[in-house]
């Protein structure tokens, strides 16, 4: 099934990316379901150095009556999604690496990258030591992955690796080393280090643990987790003794671990019906998350024993529903953090509210710590807000004021955020460039929420940001008015309610096919993008996206062009002086500019076809830098996956009946 894992040095071994990976003190020896040679492969605990967390060395974590921040289960983590030192927060948003002072938030700067040729592939790509930045980065040209030193400067040096790196790759520093790990497309495991000096600066490759062979098999594979990162490393190895991974079928799941002494590998419980959530020193943390029941449980990785800890009972106990969703933020050796949603109301809400729970890992009982208000995404491709526990407290991204932020509350006052830094992103926000003009974004949320006997469920759910403009004209006014009224989902909602409450006449609805699989249906609204603006012209996207079952939803763009001076809401023709006919004629010569290959049609037929669309009928056109721009819908004039063709009739080829660039 495997090979075992040769020359293991005391000093430990290998750390692996976007994995749950984990060792136990004792491996277990569980007398059904082995593998291997079913032997036991036990590590003396009580051998082994305690693992100092090199990054956070000169920290000093004080018991703050919460979470024990340097308790042994947090020390198997890859790094938190929020990292620190002893005067610096570290952490991923809008795919740069962000640093905050402790003392002073307003000194905050991006530290990675400094151009646009490279990006951060993602949140815990990173590790930090002696004040300096050990990251992962995708090159944009090829979006292959680079491994960066960054000084406390911001001075980035490529560190030019032998290997190349996986999509499942991570780092670790252990004992003065920086280590590399990847999994390759086989399950085999890859690695190289190299020696840091006390300043952080990369000296010689070491290649201690460069002949070592691990290989998973055709039956295994890492553990991988939804809501955080694990080491397979020199500290799990030391501590542990071992590795755990999965041997999935369908929809049946095993945990098995392998021991670093010898080739044996050992089953040790069925994880089917839930989702790896997290690991602690000898416990691994089990998460349902789904319409059918919110569970929490454990399974003891000596005897793989099961533990329920918070069932979907218990849940509802405490005031959630089947709606609500869950998930695992941050936990020490004793308690598991949660983060779980707030009830949809069927009224409509200004806000998605989310509860964060501490929960025991001995006798399952919760303790409410706050709550979070979930900001709203309307213009970056944010990565999901990260939650970590650090010095100050509970410290976590969230968009505020629409901007992504770091916000904190502290242990003393956890009810009370406190947003400690707003990065700025080295360009303008086209929010903040609305505001200038008086046109702001009214949000809305809101849920069609439906109750019998046996569940509750969100048959329908909402999330409208509609654009509002300023009230100086009748046009505007009648604009804010009707956008208003045209996103009422009151009909929506009450055709998903009798929807679901006619399918689940005769259902149960923990069957694996029923209703409660088939909702929420969903409707979205949000501003999309700024295409243009000047001092007098802005023209604004916004789209929507319309899911009610099936393969995928549909959606759809929609643009408008402002005359702010004069209060009005231009069409084509108070734009160019080109006729309809002649505008078609112009936009038929810029197929070409497309993909053909991306068509239904070559770029004759699909001309044809544009002619016989709209010579008597209007484009979906808005304004950009470089011209006119006209959009297609989504199966118009090619597939779904081509998204909304644009076809972009420079000015220089219009007669323009406005003056633009001012």
């Amino acid at each position: 099934m495997k090979k075992s894992l040769k020359h293991l040095k005391s000093t430990g071994i290998i750390a692996l990316a976007f994995s749950l990976i984990l060792c136990s003190c004792t491996s277990p020896n569980i007398g059904d379901g082995q593998a291997g040679d079913g032997s036991s492969g036990n590590a003396d605990k009580s051998s082994l150095e305690p693992y100092v967390l090199e990054d956070n060395a000169a920290m000093v974590y004080e018991d703050n009556g919460l979470i024990d921040l340097g308790c042994e289960s947090r020390k198997i983590l890859s790094g938190s999604l929020i990292q620190e030192d002893s005067t610096y927060l570290y952490y991923v948003v809008n795919s740069k690496l962000w640093r905050t002072s402790k003392d002073n938030p307003d000194d905050t700067i991006c530290l990675f990258p400094k151009d646009e040729g490279y990006i951060v592939d993602s949140q815990y790509s990173f590790t930090i030591f002696s004040g300096n930045v050990y990251l992962f980065a995708d090159k944009l040209e090829d979006y292959s992955k680079c491994l960066f030193r960054v000084d406390s400067d911001g001075n980035a040096s490529k560190i030019g690796l032998s290997k190349e790196l996986s999509y499942n790759s991570t780092l670790d520093v252990y004992n003065g080393t920086l280590y590399v790990y990847s999994f390759d497309d086989n399950n085999c495991l890859v690695s190289e280090g190299f020696k840091l000096g006390s300043d952080g600066s990369v000296g010689d490759p070491y290649n201690e643990f460069a002949d070592i062979s691990f290989d998973l098999g055709d039956n295994l594979i890492p553990i991988y987790t939804r809501y955080r990162n694990y080491k397979f490393s020199p500290s799990s190895i030391e501590l542990f003794g071992g590795i755990y991974c999965l041997d999935t079928v369908g929809n049946t799941s095993a945990l098995y671990f392998i021991s670093s002494e010898d080739s044996s590998c050992t089953k040790i419980a069925d994880v089917s019906d839930g989702d790896v959530a997290a690991i602690t020193k000898d416990k691994l943390v089990m998460v349902q998350n789904d319409t059918h029941g919110k569970n929490i449980y454990t399974i003891d990785l000596s005897s793989g024993e099961r533990g329920d800890l918070v069932n979907t009972d218990g849940f509802k106990n405490l005031g959630y529903s089947h709606s609500t969703d869950l998930s695992v933020i941050d936990y020490d050796d004793e308690n598991l953090f949660v983060r779980i949603s707030q009830p949809l109301k069927e009224d409509p809400v200004s806000c998605m509210t989310y509860d964060i729970l501490k929960v025991s890992l001995t006798d399952g009982s919760t303790l409410f710590l706050g709550s979070i208000q979930k900001g709203d995404l309307p213009e970056f491709s944010y990565e999901d807000p990260v939650y970590s526990f650090t010095s100050k407290g509970l410290t976590y991204t969230n968009v505020v004021d629409y901007r992504c932020c770091l916000c904190n509350r502290s242990y003393d006052d956890m009810g009370n955020e406190v947003v400690l830094a707003t990065p700025e992103y080295g360009n303008s926000s086209s929010i903040s460039v609305l505001a200038q003009y008086g046109i702001s974004l009214k949000t809305l949320h809101s849920a069609a929420y439906y109750t019998d006997d046996n569940y509750d469920l969100a048959v329908f759910t909402a999330d409208l940001m509609i654009p509002q403009l300023p009230e100086t004209s009748d046009a505007f006014i009648n604009f804010n008015n009707t956008i208003a009224e045209n996103l009422d989902v009151t009909d929506m909602a009450e055709s998903s309610i009798d929807d679901a409450k006619s399918n689940a006449e005769n259902t149960d609805p923990y069957d694996e096919y029923s209703p409660m699989d088939l909702y929420p249906y969903s409707y979205s609204y949000c501003f999309k993008e700024l295409s243009y603006n000047d001092s007098r012209y802005v023209c604004l996207t916004t789209s929507d996206y319309e899911y009610w079952g099936g393969a995928h939803g549909l959606g759809w763009e929609y643009s408008y062009t402002l005359d702010m001076q004069d209060g009005r809401i231009l069409e084509l023709s108070d734009v160019i002086g080109q006729t309809q006919e002649e505008f078609v004629e112009l936009v038929c010569n810029h197929v070409t500019d497309l993909n053909e290959s991306e068509l239904f049609s070559g770029y004759d037929e699909t001309a044809e076809q544009i002619r016989e669309n709209y010579t008597d009928n209007d484009f979906n056109w808005f304004l950009t830098p470089e011209g006119v721009a006209v959009r297609f819908r989504s199966y118009e004039i090619a597939p779904y996956a081509s998204g909304y063709p644009v076809i972009v009739v420079p000015y220089s080829e219009l007669t323009m009946l406005i003056e633009l660039g001012n």
